[in-house]
């Protein structure tokens, strides 16, 4: 569950959890520590140092608890925004931000002093740049997201948005954001990286009973037959040649990837988190795919 638990250490940073009894508060934070203070499961150490910086706030020698059994440490945090200190007490969503993790690293709690320092052993440091900017005049939206994992690898993603409106939205329920996707792009340098923290949770999900290689074939074949299906105006048969070698190589697709979406009339932010299949290739008409990719020597 690493995957997720980075995820979701990005969001405390961002907002306060309990949102809904926060809804009536106004008054700024007094400051950054007093920022960290109010985020429940975030904790302070000895050497840890808060400082406010222009434009937002810096701090060293965080911990976080996922579970009773998962902690991360970080080394280095920044989190920048307009208003900070009065968006995070109010629980909105800004107009912009930009965060930076360093030095992010699982410390895990398994009761035995030992198997803790033999698991730290194996874990790797990760540094994670989280930033996004609005026009609400022109309504667009710019993302950026990058986590980088030393000799494991990088993955990096980034997306340009119209028709987008955040305003007024709530950080627990950003489903409420709504907006169109116009161009889309992704680069994946994958030395064991995906496998170490991205396939696990995935895997999860498949009965723990059963050898999980021939439903992880089946939904191979569907996903590549669900992008075959598209039109080579979509999906020209390099990108696709592309994509099905990523695809057929999960879960671990060690090399190099590349893809970049452009859609001209966009791809409306609801369609893409359907979930639906058959929503998407009916919403894809008018997009470009672009893929590449180098797979890794065996």
């Amino acid at each position: 569950m690493r995957a997720l638990g980075l995820f979701a250490l990005a969001v405390p940073l961002f907002s306060q959890p309990s949102l809904a009894e926060l809804a009536d508060k106004t008054a700024p934070l007094a400051d950054c520590a007093a920022l960290l203070a109010s985020i429940p499961d975030v904790k302070t150490t000895q050497d840890t140092h808060i400082e406010d910086v222009d434009g937002g706030c810096r701090a060293t020698d965080l911990s976080w608890a996922e579970s009773s059994y998962i902690h991360y440490r970080i080394d280095d945090v920044v989190l920048l925004s307009p208003d900070l200190l009065q968006t995070f007490e109010a629980g909105k969503l800004s107009a912009a931000a930009d965060l930076t993790l360093k030095g992010l690293r699982i410390v895990p709690q398994t009761g035995s002093p030992l198997q803790d320092y033999i698991i730290s052993l194996s874990s790797t440091g990760i540094d994670l740049h989280l930033a996004y900017a609005t026009d609400p005049a022109e309504r667009t939206g710019e993302v950026e997201f990058e986590l980088s994992a030393g000799k494991l690898g990088r993955l990096s993603l980034s997306a340009s948005l119209s028709d987008f409106d955040n305003s007024d939205v709530p950080l627990s329920n950003l489903t409420e954001v709504t907006g169109t996707l116009d161009h889309f792009e992704a680069s994946l340098e994958d030395n064991g990286l995906f496998a170490r923290l991205f396939a696990p949770p995935i895997l999860s999900t498949l009965p723990a009973d059963q050898d999980p290689r021939p439903a992880i074939a089946a939904a191979q074949e569907v996903a590549i037959a669900m992008l075959a299906s598209w039109p080579e105006t979509t999906m020209p048969p390099k990108s696709l040649a592309a994509l099905s070698a990523l695809i057929r190589a999960f879960p671990k697709p060690e090399g190099s990837w590349s893809l970049s979406i452009d859609s001209e009339p966009g791809l409306s932010l609801e369609s893409l988190s359907s979930g639906d299949l058959s929503a998407l290739s009916a919403a894809i008409a008018g997009t470009r795919i672009t893929a590449t990719g180098t797979p890794a020597a065996p």
